[in-house]
């Protein structure tokens, strides 16, 4: 921000400048792509949950995509080239996805925090953001995209075994080397060729003997090409299927009803005050093949009241509870009509 101030008595005035760390520009950028990300990472949630059903595990094979969190954050530190955006766009991405209706609540806000402050550190250097380099990238990205794993084990699981999670890491790992590395790295060459973010070297003119400098540039034209094809054909199809899910799959947060249909005599909207006299407390704990929780209190209605007033008709067999980030889980009816807890 300009500012005048008199520099003598005979009322002249000079111009100095107030200094900021972070310009207009690199605010907008921030809050754009963190924005941007948050809102997506609930779309990438139920793509992870896609992959889980198809692999036919419970969790952990959506590590997999990972990486696609983290590309918000990577792109941020390579426009900006700056120490501190990465913390700052995770904060801001977790924040947005938190009031989102993101499943995991305020632990989102620390996951995608110590994300940003990950990839700030192994990028801290001002100088290794310009030069791109694809292993300094990669293990940035791969380490971001990890950290989650052993964030969530501490908040939310208990008795996973060691060895999981260092599969499960290691898979989050490669997803953050594809995404938060290479993929990044051709965004921003793409972004570069096409004058959204300023070029990294002058413009070369070729000299009459400079046939290698021909040669070069040809080469550097061509790669810049196949990086804003495979660009543009990856944002293709991520917003497609975005388009998808925020229409036919995602519903917005804030709703306390529960749509209640199917092979049933009586469809409704199941709200909880309406069954609250039915409130029972148990004391539970998880068994699982991969995962242990302690015993523990769980207070709520039980899922047997909940489908017993819509009265399942006869040759009903199992049922599915959906969740609006595209979760979803199967359990047999004769089991929840013979629970007695």
């Amino acid at each position: 921000m300009d500012q005048e101030r008199p520099v003598n008595s005979c009322g002249g005035f000079e111009l100095t400048k107030r200094k900021y760390y972070f310009s207009t520009k690199d605010l907008a950028i921030i809050a754009l792509l963190s924005a941007l990300g948050g809102a997506l990472s609930t779309y990438v949630g139920y793509l992870g949950n896609l992959v889980n059903h198809v692999i036919g595990v419970p969790f952990g094979a959506g590590q997999f995509l990972a990486g696609l969190h983290i590309i918000w954050i990577m792109l941020v530190l390579g426009i900006t080239k700056k120490k501190g955006t990465g913390i700052l766009a995770g904060f801001l991405k977790g924040t947005i996805e938190l009031f989102l209706g993101g499943t995991h609540g305020v632990v989102i806000v620390i996951v995608s925090s110590v994300q940003g402050l990950l990839a700030d550190v192994f990028l801290f250097s001002d100088r290794a953001k310009e030069q791109r380099s694809f292993v300094r990238y990669s293990v940035a990205g791969g380490i971001s995209a990890a950290s989650n794993v052993v964030i969530f084990q501490i908040f939310f699981f208990a008795g996973v075994p060691v060895l999981l999670i260092v599969m499960l890491s290691m898979l989050a790992f490669a997803s953050g080397i594809i995404f938060g590395g290479l993929l990044t790295i051709q965004l921003l060459e793409s972004l570069e060729g096409s004058g959204v973010v300023p070029s990294r070297n002058g413009i070369i003119v070729d000299q009459p003997k400079g046939d290698y400098d021909r040669t070069q540039g040809a080469h550097a034209l061509r790669r810049r090409r196949i990086a804003v094809i495979s660009s543009v054909m990856f944002l293709g199809l991520f917003t497609i299927g975005g388009a998808y899910y925020f229409t036919s799959v995602y519903s917005l947060p804030g709703n306390d009803t529960v749509e209640i249909y199917g092979h049933v005599e009586n469809s409704y909207d199941f709200y909880y005050g309406d069954l609250s006299e039915h409130e029972v407390t148990i004391n539970a704990e998880l068994i699982g093949s991969v995962t242990y929780v302690s015993p523990r209190n769980y207070t709520g209605i039980p899922l047997s009241i909940v489908v017993g007033v819509a009265n399942p008709l006869d040759g009903s067999e199992s049922v599915v509870v959906s969740a609006n980030d595209g979760y979803s889980a199967v359990f047999q009816l004769s089991d929840i009509i013979n629970d007695d807890q």
